[in-house]
């Protein structure tokens, strides 16, 4: 088999495309035959694509980061070959992973909050969809990190996310941005945003050994101190 890192090289795909695995011929995701008519031949390839990004992220989540071509065709049920002949290459393959994961969490992600409420229930608004996303998402997130380091589709999708977050920051405390400079209300919100960010959730939870609940109660808490000093200050200024 094909030991390469899943998410970090290409070389499998070619060993495969031009040796080929000799389990293809038993595999309930290889291409159909010839009979087999072009609407159902692309559905039955839409659906497989689907299978296997759905095994990637069940075993993401069971701890293996980043997951092994084999870790994800064991849980799919198939062959090493058949996942690459369903998608063209490892960045396709990525690329759809990161469009799932964006449908797959867009409410938390694009959570609406009722900007005339009390500042605490806004806090704790975005405190839990931001704690809820990074637990149930932070080791796909994490890899996609990673990857945007040396793979720009991916570098242009964890910025665009990086915005959905800054902007559901601004939106949920949208009053006292408005009170501020643009300078201030920039530098609050980026501060806000840093602090509840999926790098702070992995460094609170793997480094320092905080549970799910423990990070909650302390964003909110840092957070409410944030805006507290952005938008009461006493004699001191910053």
């Amino acid at each position: 088999m094909f030991p390469a890192q899943f998410w970090e090289s290409d070389s499998q795909l070619f060993w495969i495309l031009r040796y080929g695995d000799p389990m293809a011929n038993d595999d309930p995701m290889s291409e159909p035959d010839g009979d087999t008519p072009i609407d159902g031949r692309r559905a039955r390839r839409e659906r497989s694509r689907a299978a296997v990004i759905d095994a990637v992220f069940d075993v993401v989540n069971d701890g293996k980061v980043p997951p092994t071509v084999e870790d994800v065709a064991a849980r799919a049920g198939v062959s090493v070959s058949s996942i690459f002949r369903n998608f063209d290459g490892l960045p396709d393959m990525q690329r759809q992973a990161f469009d799932t994961f964006q449908h797959r969490f867009s409410h938390l992600l694009e959570m609406t909050v009722d900007t005339g409420a009390p500042r605490a229930e806004r806090i704790g608004e975005l405190v839990r969809a931001r704690v809820d996303l990074y637990t149930a998402a932070g080791p796909l997130m994490h890899i996609a990190r990673q990857r945007a380091l040396d793979y720009q589709p991916m570098a242009d999708g964890v910025g665009r996310m990086r915005s959905r977050l800054a902007d559901q920051t601004r939106r949920t405390f949208a009053s006292e941005v408005r009170r501020l400079t643009p300078s201030e209300a920039a530098n609050l919100v980026a501060i806000v945003d840093a602090s509840t960010s999926p790098e702070a959730f992995e460094v609170m939870s793997a480094a320092h050994g905080r549970t799910s609940r423990q990070i909650a109660r302390t964003w909110t808490a840092a957070v409410a101190a944030l805006l507290t000093s952005w938008t009461e200050p006493e004699e001191e200024t910053r």
